[in-house]
Order: C-alpha cells, then structure tokens, then sequence
C-alpha cells in the first residue's frame, strides 16, 4: 500500500471515530463565524468609509468628477442663488432705465444657461480642489465633534456643516452680475449641515462601537474558523473546505446586499427618473470599499478552498502532491516562498487600506501553518524511498558444491 493510500485510509479511520460534539459543533462555529463576519464587513466598511478623513475625500471626489453628480451639484448651487437672492432685480439694477423691467425675464432665461456654465466650473481642477477642501473640513470637523473638541465648531454653532459657499461664490462671479449679489447672499448659503450637535450623544456611541468592533469581529471570526478547524478531528481538511466555502458566501451576500440596497434606497429617496442617475452614482462611488471589502473575502475563500483541495483525496490533488514531494524534500523553504508570493499579489495588487495589514498578517500566517502542515502530509505520503521498485525472489539456498541433483 502506497504512503498516499494509506494516508487516506487512516483519514477515513479518524473521521469514522469522531463522534458526539465534536460531529456539530464545528458546524455551529463556522455558520456562527460566518454571521459575525458578514457583520463585521459592513463594520469595517463604515469605519473606512465614514471615520477616515482620506477615504472621505477621495469618495467626495470621484463624486465631483462623475457627470450626473456634477450636474445636480450645479442646480443646487444655482438653486441656492435663486433662492437666496433676486437675480432679477440684480439685474434691473444693472440694465438702463429703458431696458430695466427685462431684468426678471433675463434672469429666468439665464438659470438654465448658468446650471451649464456651473457644470463646466465645477469640471475644472481648482474648483474641484475647493470641493475637496471643503469635504476635508466638513469631515475634520465632523471627527473633532466626535473626539469631544468642540471649540473646532465654535463658528457652525456645535454643527457639522459642508460648507459650499466659495463654490456659490465661484458662480456668482460667473454671471457678471457682480458684488452687490454676494453681499446679499446670507451667511449660510450654500451650507448643508451633515450632523446637529444634538445628534452628538447618539453619534459618540454609534462610533464607539464601530472603532472597537472592527477588529475585535475580525479576529473573532477567525479565532472561530480555526477552532472549528481544530475540533473536528479526522475532519479537518473537509472542515477547512467549509470554511472556505462560508467565505465565499459572505463575500457574495456582501456584493448582493451592495447592489439591492442601493436600488432600494435610490427608490426610497426619489421618483423622479432625472433624480435616480445621480443619487444611484453616489451610492455606488459611497459603497466602494464595501464592494473592496466583498472582493477581498472572495479572495480570501477562494485560497482556503484551493488549500484545502490541494491537500485532498482527488486524484490531480494527489498528483500534484506526488509531483511536488522531491522538491519539497529538497527545498523545504520552497512552499514558505511561495506562500509568501501570494501573500505579496494580494497585499499590493488587492484593493486595500493600511486597516486591511493586520488582519491579513494573521491570515498570512495561518498559510504559513497549513503550507508546513500540507509539507509533512507529502512527505508521509510520498516518503524518499516511496519509488517503483522491482522486488527480488528470495534467493533461494544453493545446492552444496559436488552435490547431485
């Protein structure tokens, strides 16, 4: 019986005699670590997202630089102008006595050609940067409120506000209209409060949680995973297979949650087929990481899965072991290299932030643990004398010299 063979049949043996609850409770841990680790996605998910002032940043860009956000930015910016001030009598103002009373009529024919001219205005990359800044700040401030410095909004009265004021500057300028419209513009305009300072007790808790569970559901995941590993005795590679498979599950249900939400919520918000484009850009450029965070455990099952079907009982499994044992004999460190180039594609190549290094330096070195364990497996299936040999008779005693037949 080859070294292979006998492998399986004592694997066969131990998963027979595992009995009682070491037979469920691995089952219990892996769909209990799958639960906490879907939760624990959309947790790290809102920790990137809404307590990082870069992330934020950034989001807030590549929501300027898309078509349909950029255009309905632009109505609000000339909404809060109409609103705020008559552009009208502005005008009036502006034009001889003969022509004054085409100062209405002028200024409802210019809204729509100056929503066009604040689209083109916001494209270029100064009045993006002034759109960044702002979301900096509004961010900033945002973060101060929650860490307790409430000096920082001292002049928002205790608010978080996103403060658009220079973009409605910006478009004021464009019209040629002049200083008398910004001076009649109030000091709020163009000012959209993103939290209330009576939300601050509710927001404190609600962030609280989110720092402290973000890692702490991570870890517990994969302390679960391991321990189901662990208990389930003669089982462990099939367990393994399991835990695999849950990750790419919750992976799955991650992106599908992302992208039925967000239909939900655009339906939610607005009827109107005009209104749905932007909002629908700006939940699919918000939810980003999420969609980082579903691809990554993606990536993550499917290793696992690999792993665990490498060190298997199906034939190219058992092949591919048989073909690897010379060198893994030879060149122990060989499966560590390589292990450690995956590690390397993933980390560099897979979409991630700085929050993404620990946990995946715990998951390195689970591989670590398994690459060594798959090791010795081929080296007991296909030891260095386990080769094709012709076996020799017995030799047989030779007749005595001088003897007859």
């Amino acid at each position: 019986m080859s070294g292979a063979t006998k492998e399986l049949a004592q694997g066969g043996a131990q998963e027979a005699r595992a009995s009682g609850w070491r037979r469920w409770v691995p089952w219990v841990l892996i769909v209990l670590a799958a639960l906490i680790g879907l939760v624990a996605s959309l947790n790290v998910w809102v920790k990137r997202q809404a307590l990082s002032t870069d992330n934020w940043t950034s989001a807030s860009g590549q929501m300027l630089e898309n078509d349909q956000i950029r255009n309905a930015l632009s109505v609000y910016l000339v909404d809060q102008l109409y609103q705020n001030v008559d552009v009208g009598k502005a005008l009036q103002e502006r034009l001889p006595p003969a022509t004054k009373q085409l100062g209405p009529p002028i200024a409802a024919a210019l809204e729509p050609a100056l929503v066009r001219t604040t689209d083109t205005l916001l494209g270029r990359p100064r009045v993006q940067a002034l759109w960044k800044n702002a979301n900096r700040r509004a961010h900033k401030a945002f973060i101060a409120l929650i860490d307790d410095k409430h000096e920082v909004l001292s002049t928002t009265n205790g608010n978080v506000v996103l403060n658009l004021r220079p973009l409605v500057e910006q478009v004021v300028a464009r019209t040629g209209i002049g200083e008398r419209v910004l001076a009649q513009l109030p000091e709020d305009a163009g000012q959209i409060v993103v939290m209330k300072d009576s939300q601050l007790g509710t927001a404190r808790q609600a962030v609280k949680v989110v720092r402290v569970m973000s890692y702490f559901l991570v870890f517990l995941v994969m302390a679960l995973f391991a321990a189901a590993v662990y208990i389930a005795t003669g089982r462990r590679r099939k367990m393994l297979l399991y835990v695999g498979m849950s990750m790419l599950i919750v992976g799955l249900i991650v992106l599908i949650v992302r992208r039925f939400a967000g239909n939900y919520l655009v339906d939610a918000l607005t009827n109107n087929p005009d209104a749905k484009r932007p909002v629908s850009a700006a939940w699919a450029i918000g939810t980003e990481l999420l969609r980082n965070v579903g691809f990554n455990i993606l990536v993550y099952g499917s290793l696992v899965v690999v792993g665990a079907w490498i060190a298997g009982p199906s034939r190219p499994a058992v092949a591919l072991r048989r073909v690897s044992a010379p060198t893994m004999r030879a060149h122990p460190a060989f499966i560590f290299g390589l292990v450690t180039v995956v590690f390397l594609i993933v980390l560099v190549t897979g979409p991630t932030d700085g929050s993404r290094v620990f946990p995946l330096l715990v998951l390195f070195a689970f591989a670590l643990f398994g690459a060594e364990l798959l090791r010795r497996q081929t080296e007991r299936e296909f030891p260095r004398d386990d080769a094709p040999q012709v076996e020799e008779e017995a030799p047989q005693a030779r007749p005595a010299l001088g003897a007859g037949p």
